[in-house]
């Protein structure tokens, strides 16, 4: 019987977890550890940031999911890893064994690493970060003043970063304050659109260009090094790395990119980790110095691809954790089995970043130049893509094992629980809401019909809005007898209709790049 334990029920850690298990023998255990009892999907929460999703849109309960699959999952944090022991001690006082452990806690901004940061700016690296930096953006917009979007020297995956300034103008915008509003973007790149990768392609032009449209400031070669409660002081430097110019930016509202450090549960196992606490990997995702630990996501130290005059990290995307999921999986069943591994290199490099009503996509190949695909693409269907593929990937975490059937707990029994109110009673008579659907004629046999109606007088509801909530609870629930063919299926049809439906049926200003 093998067990292998995984820290972190994230992006990474969950994908692995089902993946493991379904590969595994029947007697195998897989042990998922994290310290919050949810997963949530962090992409979206410069979304949440804006007041455009809801925590619940994006985060819920992981436990029962891991459960109904044969995983064990123990909410708590990691204490330290003992690799020579093969046991990784918990804060809440268990000791688990592994044969093998895979490493997937993400990462923590170091934040403490410039004085005043972590008091004065906000950060959508978490959902909780995010909950936090929407309050302020509430208060903000009351007595709006000049905005300050920047990144820490060494910070990576700086895609987040150009969305939330595309996303901060886009609701302004719709506020009809954006006039009163100055944007600055503060980046360690040497040009806008760098992001990490290296090599002048499509992105820099691209990237300028949009910035300029939207009449984004950009200060490259910025080292920010230190945060007032009124200014933000940042030292621009040349190409060589000498001081250029220092800059004391004003800001009523600022949110920053951190570098990446460790979790401290994993940064206090030395040996496994480099000096910020981000674990080591060879090419095959596991640790040098011992063959039986691996890691995956924002959690390993990767190398910049190049150096740049202000440290900038390397990028990272969903598309690139999953792609590195499926290579970690198959190494460690390869290394349980005295099989050959295999390398995750070179990989691509891909993601979509939301800009309001529009957005971008951006596809590098190999993510190290030389490359010979690297070009980004810009339209309002890349909006709409972003949109679709968090449905898509937060119905696969929901996805229910083979052989389950529908909960009684349904989406129907929540929307008839709200019509009949506490204790069977019914409530005052509601006005129906403003639909924001498009219309759809549903013709019902008389008796389903006449019900409908009857169910809608009995509890004080308007019979199209009672039916609306029945009928997307029901189409809710349908979908959670899908397997993941199907819901991959439905999603590609989704993403087929809601792209026909756009305004603009063209995909929008393409930028093309060549070989860089």
């Amino acid at each position: 019987m093998t067990h292998v334990v995984i820290l972190g029920a994230g992006i990474a850690g969950v994908t692995a977890a089902y993946a493991l298990k379904a590969k595994l023998g029947p007697r195998d255990e897989v042990t998922v550890v994290s310290d919050k009892p949810y997963f949530h999907f962090v992409p979206s929460n410069p979304w949440v940031a804006m007041g455009w999703r809801e925590r619940a849109d994006i985060a819920f309960p992981i436990g029962p999911h891991l459960e109904a699959r044969g995983i064990k999952f123990i909410h708590s944090g990691v204490k330290r890893i003992q690799p020579d022991v093969i046991q990784v001690d918990l804060e809440n006082g268990d000791v688990l064994f592994y044969d093998t452990l895979l490493i997937a806690t993400g990462a923590t901004g170091m934040a403490e690493a410039i004085p005043g940061l972590a008091e004065h700016t906000h950060s959508v690296l978490h959902v909780d970060d995010a909950e936090r930096a929407l309050a302020a953006y509430r208060e903000f917009v009351r007595h709006p003043g000049p905005v300050v979007i920047g990144a820490a020297p060494g910070a990576s995956v700086l895609g987040p970063l150009y969305e939330y300034a595309f996303l901060v103008d886009a609701d302004l915008k719709r506020r009809n304050i954006r006039e009163r509003v100055s944007i600055t973007l503060v980046t360690p790149e040497p040009w806008p659109g760098h992001l990490g990768l290296g090599g002048e392609g499509a992105s820099r032009g691209a990237v300028t260009a949009a910035l300029a449209d939207t009449r984004i400031s950009a200060l490259c070669n910025a080292r920010t090094v230190r945060v007032d409660k009124d200014a933000i002081h940042v030292v621009e430097v040349d190409a060589a790395g000498n001081e250029k110019q220092t800059h004391a930016l004003p800001y009523a509202y600022s949110m920053y990119w951190p570098a990446f450090g460790g979790v401290p549960g994993v940064r206090a196992s030395e040996r496994l980790v480099n000096e910020r606490g981000l674990v080591v990997v060879d090419e095959y995702l596991r640790n040098p110095d011992y063959p039986n630990v691996f890691a995956l996501g924002a959690c390993v130290a990767q190398p910049p691809v190049e150096q740049t005059p202000v440290p900038v990290g390397a990028p990272d995307s969903v598309y690139s954790i999953q792609k590195a999921g499926e290579i970690v999986v198959q190494n460690i069943l390869a290394h349980l089995h005295d099989a050959p591994l295999t390398s995750h290199v070179p990989q691509r490099a891909k993601w979509l970043s939301d800009m309001g009503d529009t957005g971008a996509a951006y596809l590098s190949g190999p993510q190290v130049p030389l490359r010979d695909i690297n070009w980004m693409r810009q339209g309002r269907w890349v909006h709409q893509a972003k949109v679709d593929f968090e449905k898509y990937f937060v119905n696969k975490i929901r996805l229910q094992p083979a052989g389950q059937g529908l909960s009684p707990a349904s989406r129907i029994a929540g929307v008839m629980s709200r019509a009949m109110g506490a204790g069977g009673q019914a409530p005052a008579p509601l006005a129906a809401p403003a639909g924001s659907g498009k219309p759809m004629e549903i013709r019902l046999p008389q008796d389903p019909c006449t019900d409908l109606r009857a169910l809608a007088r009995a509890f004080g509801r308007e019979p199209d809005a009672l039916a609306a909530e029945l009928l997307a609870a029901a189409v809710s629930d349908a979908k959670s007898y899908l397997d993941e063919a199907g819901i991959e299926a439905v999603a590609l049809s989704r993403r087929q209709l809601l792209v026909e439906e756009l305004p603009e049926r063209q995909p929008g200003v393409e930028f093309h790049g060549g070989g860089t």
